[in-house]
C-alpha cells in the first residue's frame, strides 16, 4: 500500500507539480489549499506526512502546524514545511511550531525524496489518544479556530510569564534575599504552593532554605526537610546539621499542630538543575497532596522555576564571590583590602556631615611566643578567638577587620574619641581575661590598642588618621603593652 502524503498549497500550479512529481515517486497523494482544510483532511484521512506551505489563506502554515503537532492524535505525523522564503528567522519558527523539516521551494526533487523517505522511517507509532480539538467524528471550522486561538491564548499566557521572569534579571543582584523574595513571590502568581525550598550547590558549598508562602505546621516542614534530604542523598549531595533548614523572615507563617509526620499529606513538584548530568541545584514546591500541578502545565512549569532558580543562584554565586573577595580566610571578619576601602567611604562621609570617627589598631602582644610554645595551628585559633571577642564588644554597624598578621582594626562611625577608648577598654580587659586554651593548661593572652579620631587638627586626611592610630599603638607597647592610648 502506498504511503499517502498531504500537500498544502494555495496555489493550484503548486499542488499539480508537487502531486505529478510525488506520484512519480511511489507516494499516493491529497491536497488542500489552506490550513483549516488541512487539519479537516489530516483528521479524516491520516496521511504519512504532510507537505505545507507557510504562506496560505485562512490559516498560515505556522498556526496549521503548531495545532496539529499539539494534538494527540496527530502529533506523531511529520511535517515539511515548504515556502518561497528562506530566511533564518521563518526556518527558526517553523521548527518552533514543531515542523520535523524546512525546505526551500527552490529544492532539489532527490532532496525532497531523500528528506520524506527519511522521515517516514523515522516517525513515531500511531497515537490513539483522544483528540483535543473535536468532541464527535467530524471536525468543524469553528473546532479548529477554536483550538487555534486556545494555543495562542497558552502561548501568550506563558510568554507573559517568561518575560516577567526575565524582567528579574534586570533587578540587582547584591541582595540575595531580596532576590529570593522577589523570584518565590513571582512563582507564587502562577503555582499555588505552601513552601518552596531551594537548595544551591557549588562543589562541596550546599545551602537549603525554605520560603513559605503559606502558613503550615512544624511537622509539615519536618516531612519536607526530610523529603528534600532524601532526595539529596539519591543524587550523592548531602547537607551538614548546620545547614539542614534555614527559614526565611517566614517564622509567623509557622504554627503548631498536632499532627504526627505520618499523618501530614504533601505534594511534592521537583525541579532538579543539572550540570554535566550532576545535580547542580533544587527547587521543590511543597502543596496539600490533592492540588498536584496538571501535566499538560508541568513541563512550562518546569521551565519557569529554572529560570528563576538561575537568577536566585546568581545572585548567591555573586554574594559568595564578593564575600571571598572581602573576607579574611582564617577569622572570616574582613580583610585589608575591604577594610581600608570601608574607611574611605566613612571618613568621606563624616568629612561631608562634620561627624565623629574613631579608628582603633589592635596588636596581639608576644604573638610569636604563642605560635612558638604552641604551634601555629593553635596561633590561628587563637587569632580566631580574638577576632570573635572584638566583634562581640562593637556595635552592629561598627566595622571589623584583619589588617595584617596579629593586627586587627576597627572603624567606629560617629564616635567620638571619649567612646573609642571606652570600647577599646572593653575589648582588652575582655581578652585579658580570656582562656585560649581548649585543653589541660590555660593559654593567656593580651593586647596594645592604640586609638587615633576625627575631627582633629593634626588629622587632614585619612592617611594622618591611620598613622596617628599606629603612633598611639606604638605608645602602647613602648608603654609595656596590655594597655590602650591615645594621641
Amino acid at each position: 500500500m502506498k504511503e499517502c502524503i498531504l500537500v498544502v498549497d494555495d496555489s493550484p500550479l503548486v499542488l499539480e507539480f508537487m502531486c505529478k512529481f510525488l506520484n512519480n515517486s511511489g507516494y499516493s497523494t491529497i491536497t488542500a489549499s489552506n490550513g483549516i482544510e488541512a487539519i479537516e483532511k489530516t483528521f479524516r484521512d491520516r496521511p504519512d506526512l504532510i507537505i505545507l506551505d507557510v504562506i496560505m489563506p485562512r490559516m498560515n502554515g505556522f498556526q496549521t502546524c503548531r495545532l496539529l503537532k499539539s494534538d494527540p492524535e496527530t502529533c506523531h505525523i511529520p511535517v515539511v514545511m515548504l515556502t518561497a522564503k528562506d530566511q533564518t528567522s521563518d526556518k527558526y519558527w517553523g521548527i518552533q511550531t514543531g515542523a520535523d523539516f524546512y525546505l526551500s521551494k527552490e529544492f532539489g526533487q532527490a532532496t525532497l525524496v531523500a528528506t520524506i523517505e527519511n522521515l517516514l522511517q523515522k516517525r513515531p507509532r500511531t497515537s490513539h489518544t483522544k483528540s483535543l480539538i473535536r468532541e464527535n467524528t467530524l471536525i468543524s471550522a469553528v473546532d479548529i479556530v477554536s483550538k487555534v486561538n486556545d494555543l495562542l491564548d497558552k502561548k501568550l499566557f506563558e510568554a507573559t510569564v517568561l518575560n516577567e521572569m526575565n524582567s528579574l534579571i534586570e533587578k540587582g543582584i547584591e541582595n540575595y534575599k531580596g532576590v529570593v523574595d522577589v523570584v518565590i513571590n513571582t512563582l507564587a502568581k502562577i503555582i499555588d504552593f505552601n513552601v518552596a525550598v531551594i537548595v544551591t550547590i557549588e562543589e562541596q558549598c550546599v545551602e537549603c532554605f525554605y520560603k513559605i508562602n503559606r502558613t503550615v505546621s512544624r511537622q509539615y516542614l519536618g516531612k519536607l526537610q526530610g523529603y528534600v534530604k532524601a532526595y539529596l542523598k539519591e543524587n550523592d549531595v548531602y547537607l551538614s546539621s548546620s545547614r539542614e533548614m534555614t527559614i526565611y523572615d517566614d517564622d509567623n507563617k509557622i504554627k503548631q499542630s498536632g499532627e504526627s509526620a505520618e499523618q501530614v499529606k504533601i505534594g511534592f513538584f521537583d525541579v532538579p538543575v543539572k550540570y554535566a548530568n550532576k545535580l547542580g541545584g533544587l527547587i521543590v514546591l511543597a502543596n496539600s497532596s490533592t492540588d498536584r500541578i496538571d501535566k499538560k502545565d508541568a513541563d512550562f512549569f518546569r521551565t519557569v522555576i529554572k529560570q528563576g532558580y538561575v537568577i536566585i543562584e546568581n545572585s548567591w554565586l555573586y554574594n559568595k564571590i564578593k564575600k571571598v573577595a572581602i573576607t579574611d580566610s582564617l577569622t572570616g571578619i574582613y580583610n585589608h583590602g575591604f577594610l581600608y576601602e570601608r574607611l574611605c567611604e566613612e571618613y568621606a562621609r563624616t568629612e561631608r556631615h562634620k561627624l565623629p570617627l574613631t579608628f582603633l589598631m589592635i596588636d596581639l602582644d608576644f604573638f610569636k611566643k604563642v605560635n612558638d610554645t604552641h604551634g601555629h595551628l593553635k596561633g590561628d585559633d587563637v587569632l580566631c578567638k580574638l577576632a570573635q571577642i572584638i566583634k562581640k564588644n562593637i556595635r552592629s554597624y561598627d566595622i571589623v577587620g584583619r589588617y595584617g598578621g596579629e593586627e586587627f582594626s576597627v572603624i567606629l562611625p560617629e564616635a567620638t574619641m571619649k567612646d573609642g577608648a571606652a570600647m577599646a577598654e572593653r575589648i582588652r580587659s575582655e581578652v585579658a581575661a580570656y582562656d585560649f586554651g581548649n585543653g589541660p593548661g590555660a593559654i593567656r593572652c593580651t593586647v596594645s590598642i592604640g586609638a587615633s579620631a576625627s575631627p582633629c587638627a593634626d588629622i587632614k586626611n585619612i592617611e594622618d588618621l591611620i598613622r596617628k592610630a599606629d603612633q598611639a599603638l606604638y605608645k602602647a607597647k613602648d608603654g609595656g603593652r596590655n594597655r590602650v592610648c591615645t594621641l
